[in-house]
C-alpha cells in the first residue's frame, strides 16, 4: 500500500443560492491587484455574497447557480479577479486572485 498525498484543492460546492453567505447589504472591501495597486470597492447583493464565499475558499458552482456572470461583473466593474481553474477531473472552480480584505458593512448614507 502506498500513501499518497493529494494536494489538489477541494472547492466548496455551491448547489443553490442558499449555499452562499446570507449577508447581502452594502459592504466595503480593499482590493489589492497582483501588481500591488489597491482600491476600495463597495459591494452588495449577489456580488457581496460571491466575494464573501470566495474569501472563505475556492468554489465549484452547479450550473443552476450561475455565478459566472457575477464573476465577470466583479472583474469588469470592481477590479476583482476570480480566476477559473480546473481540477484533474475536468471540473472548473473559482478562486480569488490578488488580495481582498473585508473592511465592514456600510450604511446607505455613508457611501457615495
Amino acid at each position: 500500500m502506498t500513501n499518497q498525498f493529494n494536494s489538489e484543492p477541494k472547492p466548496r460546492w455551491i448547489l443553490s443560492a442558499a449555499d452562499l453567505p446570507e449577508a447581502r447589504g452594502r459592504a466595503r472591501y480593499r482590493v489589492t491587484d497582483t501588481d500591488g495597486r489597491a482600491a476600495e470597492v463597495v459591494l452588495d447583493k449577489r456580488k457581496r455574497q460571491v466575494v464573501d464565499a470566495l474569501l472563505a475558499g475556492e468554489l465549484y458552482c452547479a450550473s443552476t447557480v450561475r455565478i459566472g456572470d457575477i464573476v465577470f461583473r466583479l472583474k469588469e466593474d470592481n477590479r476583482l479577479h476570480a480566476e477559473t481553474k480546473t481540477l484533474s477531473n475536468g471540473r472548473k472552480y473559482y478562486t480569488l486572485q490578488g488580495r481582498v480584505q473585508f473592511l465592514g458593512s456600510v450604511s446607505k448614507e455613508g457611501v457615495c
